[in-house]
């Protein structure tokens, strides 16, 4: 009698398919980097900064309420203060189809671009867990005798980077805008603040795409952790030390910052110099503290640099890309 039943045998087991495959290599890599306590931290902040946001949205829609008590409260500021809310409160009930798209918009903007660093913080404690230890390891080699292809592989690790994104930034965003909304005294705030929405998707979206992509290349750099690290880290510090010194001698050198170029895309994007425009032009004693605002208080709102911003942006992901394919490639 034969030690193993070599007999024929139907596989009962339940068929699941190449995006399962993708899912295992991304699920693993997120709850290894869940495990680091730093990387909890930062999630929790970020989610905490979500509800503020939430009580600020909150605030604006409360002063479509007369009796509120955000509207009380104001009758016991000082004079400017006291005009500014009264203005505020006059053109959100007179024009909300403008007036809620226009606050919601400069609202996103600077909340999505505040959380922006947060999320290069996540790439930086993500790139360990990318590629950088299965080059170590010699695990490209295990991965390509499964029947997962390099795209395969790489998607996966994408995932990764995708997911700690979506938590640390997509995901508070969102959850501020759906809530704050929901939380307002009128169905049509949904409406009316679509496009800030529709802005958010898009700035947010593409930089998670960008800073995957990104990410991904520096983790292939090299088999050691504090080395790719350590690379990501000097590419967006020294590119930020090079954005002073091209605003003062050649402008071409703020482009070498990713970060920067990050913060054209959103100028471009939301166009918050627009809505100022409007709301100057609506709210007189914004418009009085608007004036007394020189050039330089007023800059990070304004657009310098429209046509470099996608060269840049796209000259960075591709010189990762380049990475990723030389050095995931089995031997």
């Amino acid at each position: 009698m034969a030690l193993h039943d070599i007999r024929y045998r139907h596989w009962e087991g339940h068929h699941q398919g190449i995006w399962h495959r993708r899912a295992v290599i991304t699920g693993a890599g997120l709850r290894a980097c869940l495990q680091n306590k730093w990387t909890r931290y930062l999630v929790s902040l970020c989610w905490l900064v979500g509800l503020v946001y939430v009580a600020v949205l909150f605030a604006v829609g409360q002063l479509l309420v007369a009796d509120s008590i955000i509207v009380k409260w104001a009758a016991n500021l000082s004079g400017e203060l006291q005009l500014f809310v009264r203005g505020l409160t006059a053109w959100l009930e007179q024009h909300p189809e403008i007036s809620v798209r226009v606050a919601e918009n400069l609202l996103f903007y600077r909340f999505a671009t505040m959380l922006a660093p947060a999320g290069l913080i996540a790439v930086a404690l993500t790139i360990p867990h990318l590629i950088t230890r299965d080059l170590g390891s010699n695990a490209i080699i295990v991965y390509a005798s499964k029947a997962i292809t390099r795209f395969d592989y790489v998607l996966g690790k994408a995932g990764i980077v995708l997911g700690m994104l979506t938590l640390t930034w997509l995901g508070p965003v969102l959850a501020a805008w759906l809530v704050g909304n929901l939380m307002a005294p009128n169905w049509n705030f949904f409406w009316h603040s679509r496009l800030a929405l529709l802005n958010t998707l898009a700035y947010v979206g593409l930089a998670m795409l960008f800073l995957t992509v990104l990410g991904l290349g520096v983790s292939a750099v090299s088999s050691r952790e504090k080395a790719t690290v350590g690379l990501y880290v000097v590419l967006w510090l020294v590119g930020n030390t090079l954005v002073p010194l091209g605003a003062m001698t050649r402008p071409w050198l703020q482009q070498l910052s990713f970060q920067y170029d990050l913060q054209q895309f959103a100028l471009q994007i939301f166009k918050p110099e627009n809505d100022l425009t409007i709301a100057r032009e609506n709210i007189p004693i914004l418009g009085n503290l608007l004036g007394g605002m020189t050039r330089r208080d007023l800059s990070p709102w304004q657009r310098r640099d429209t046509q470099t911003t996608w060269p840049a942006l796209a000259a960075f992901a591709t010189l990762a890309a380049g990475v990723v394919i030389v050095r995931t490639k089995p031997e």
